[in-house]
């Protein structure tokens, strides 16, 4: 039986995945600290999930679907801002910002989602959202002047399937049909709710 640490990465250059490391892929970067911090490096957000548990065969180290079942969700205050966050070592206000933004394009791409008569799903995953630190404080300050900003952003996606069989995360994976490059609008405003702001994801020619 060999253990292995899972962790859930959210990166502009491969989107969202699970990644697994056994002991001799961490000794080999020098321990758990050098690989969260390259982790950081890589990465918007990462969390660890815990650990699984595979077995040795022929073609190597391989783990059932229903270690990952397992896992439990990890809090929210154990998410680690990454440095390809925009809002890396910045305020609160900075961080929620951009994380909800981000939230707001995902929810629209998984409402793309389409699934045919085989069973089989084609989604979409965000991959990046190109919004660098100057335009973000950008945003922040012309919300304190204005109630509500525009921003056309552009984002990477990716085209992927799965089998709506499958157990839960759906994530691209091996299983990648395409990836594209489009813009999207957001409106950013101040939320009444729970939520510091609300961002929309609005069509073009309403801006």
């Amino acid at each position: 039986m060999r253990q292995a640490i899972v962790y859930f990465v959210v990166s502009p250059e491969r989107g969202p995945e699970e990644r697994i490391f056994e002991e001799e892929d961490i000794q080999a970067v020098g321990g758990v600290h050098a690989l969260e911090m390259l982790l950081e490096k890589q990465s918007y957000w990462f969390v660890q999930m815990g650990e699984v548990r595979g077995e040795l065969g022929p073609y190597g180290v391989s783990f059932p679907d229903s270690e990952f079942a397992r896992l439990p969700a990890p809090p929210e205050n154990k998410w680690r801002v990454g440095r390809r966050n925009p809002a890396f070592r910045g305020s609160e206000l900075e961080r929620r910002v951009f994380e909800i933004a981000f939230e707001a394009v995902e929810h629209t791409l998984d409402s793309w989602k389409k699934l045919d008569q085989d069973g089989a799903v084609e989604a979409y995953a965000l991959k990046e959202l190109k919004i660098n630190r100057n335009r973000l404080l950008a945003l922040i300050s012309a919300l304190r002047i204005v109630p509500k900003v525009y921003e056309i952003a552009e984002i990477g996606m990716i085209k992927f399937w799965y089998d709506s069989d499958w157990p839960e995360p759906y994530l691209p994976g091996d299983l990648v049909l395409a990836e594209y490059s489009i813009k999207m609008a957001l409106q950013i405003g101040w939320s009444t709710g729970d939520k510091i702001v609300r961002v929309d994801v609005m069509p073009i020619a309403s801006c």
